[in-house]
């Protein structure tokens, strides 16, 4: 049995930058290549929900993503990025606001596990459009096991929320 005090969320953000220009042949062959998963290691041993973000763009080909350190979050940062947290009993439970305001269970999590919801957007620029593809990988558990489960694993639930943009 785990020990409720000692578990973490984290949130893994992947996301993925591109405009008109990486929407054919070969660019597009790098965007979709970007891995849904980014290998974790050293997470601060901190009590709450962890946050890191990997950003892969078109200006550097896709490669050589810049990855923010672990940062925690508080429950309105939770909700800016869309979903609310609640321990139940060793378990966590995973919802996912949507744009008209109502609250969806995504799913389950128990001790060492993780889900993966992927999103996707499209805004306007001057000139242009802007693209975006965002991973979440949510992991509840120990922090120090996240890197194993995550490489080792595969995700309780994934949850494709992406729309056609085209």
């Amino acid at each position: 049995m785990f020990n409720v005090s000692a578990m973490n969320t984290i949130i893994q953000h992947i996301e993925t930058y591109w405009t008109k220009k990486s929407r054919g042949h070969p660019k597009a062959t790098l965007r979709n290549a970007v891995p849904e998963v980014f290998p974790i290691e050293n997470v601060p041993e901190t009590q709450g929900v962890l946050l890191i973000e990997v950003k892969h763009s078109e200006y550097s080909n896709f490669h050589n993503p810049s990855v923010s350190r672990f940062r925690a979050i508080n429950e309105n940062q939770q909700r800016q990025l869309g979903f609310e947290f609640e321990e139940l009993g060793g378990e966590l439970l995973v919802s996912m606001w949507s744009s008209s305001g109502h609250l969806k269970r995504v799913g389950i999590l128990k001790a060492n596990s993780w889900l993966k919801i992927i999103t996707n957007e499209r805004t306007s620029l001057e000139y242009t459009w802007a693209y975006y593809k965002h991973v979440y990988n949510i992991y509840y558990g120990n922090a120090c096991n996240i890197g194993n489960v995550l490489t080792s694993q595969q995700p309780n639930t994934v949850l494709n929320l992406e729309n056609n943009l085209w």
